[in-house]
């Protein structure tokens, strides 16, 4: 994280899409591990071999851990915007299906974050902070969206 700070001008930002570690999905890929998850992807899910499967890590990977890391790196106007729709994962299994939509419905409804299945984390660097002074990229003025697909920081 405090690489992309300094990577940063002062007034630059960074947005991220963050799959959530506390979700249904999320912990069930933890629980079969990569090498089954790969294998299930195959038979369950044909098709989406090559969008899907990727080795997943969730270190920091919730709203609240993420929003005190960018904090500790100096960022501010941080802002997460969580998300509660993983349920096509399960689409295999109408069941399971049914009760994860109804659990991301319902954390949705209540604002449950922790739940959340994934979020979009913004934060900005502050202006007129020399920072860690890391070097400057092109991108930094407009903050342009990058695709978080794993989360190891």
């Amino acid at each position: 994280m405090r690489s992309i700070f300094g990577g940063l001008t002062p007034g630059g930002s960074m947005h991220h899409y963050i799959p959530s570690a506390n979700h249904p999905y999320s912990l069930c890929l933890r629980l079969v591990g990569p090498r089954l998850q790969s294998f299930l992807i195959h038979w369950l899910r044909p098709g989406a071999e090559e969008v899907t499967g990727y080795p997943a890590y969730f270190d920091h990977c919730t709203p609240h851990k993420m929003e005190r890391l960018c904090e500790r790196s100096g960022f501010d106007r941080i802002n997460i915007t969580p998300f509660y729709g993983a349920s096509d994962y399960f689409a295999f299994f109408v069941p399971a299906w049914a009760l994860v939509a109804l659990f991301d419905r319902l954390c949705g409804f209540l604002r449950l974050r922790w739940f959340c299945s994934g979020f979009v984390l913004s934060a900005y660097r502050p202006y007129g902070d020399r920072g860690l002074e890391v070097g400057v990229n092109s991108f930094s003025g407009g903050g342009l969206p990058s695709a978080s697909t794993t989360c190891k920081y």
